[in-house]
């Protein structure tokens, strides 16, 4: 694990994780375990799950969205989060174009991406908003996220 001021990359990107599920619940989505998330649509309420399986990548390995939500008037046919968070330089600069390209080419569901921690390369963040349409419809940091979400679009 990467060390980062003293914490590991997985705790500080927890962080990011954490404020995507309080923005969600605080927007009355209710945590639904992924076995069951098919069933679950069939209720018509906001929901979300974290880890669902989405496609095969460009590699062929399998792909997990970090988070993925369900509204029957917003999002009716679903849209991923994807978080990643990178506090100080790191490997994630190389991941955001994988991520990408996956969500271009292979995801069956609108993406948008939450990227902050203020350690990615310059230009890194620009490149990835240059990247916007197909699947992917937004990349956000944690502020823009948050003013998306005041305007009631989770």
């Amino acid at each position: 694990m990467v060390k980062q001021g003293g914490k590991t990359a997985t705790e500080t990107g927890k962080r990011l994780e954490e404020f995507i599920t309080h923005n969600l619940k605080e927007n009355q989505y209710t945590l639904v375990d992924r076995t069951k998330w098919k069933t679950a649509r069939y209720l018509e309420q906001p929901i979300y799950t974290r880890q669902l399986y989405l496609c095969k990548s460009i590699y062929g390995s399998l792909i997990y969205g970090d988070f993925v939500i369900y509204h029957p008037e917003k999002h009716p046919d679903c849209l991923a989060i994807e978080s990643k968070w990178q506090q100080v330089s790191g490997s994630v600069d190389e991941k955001l174009p994988f991520t990408v390209h996956n969500i271009k080419e292979k995801y069956p569901i609108d993406a948008i991406m939450l990227i902050d921690g203020g350690g990615h390369k310059k230009g890194a963040i620009e490149y990835v908003k240059n990247q916007i349409g197909g699947r992917l419809v937004n990349v956000f940091s944690m502020s823009e996220f948050q003013k998306w979400v005041n305007k009631e679009n989770l």
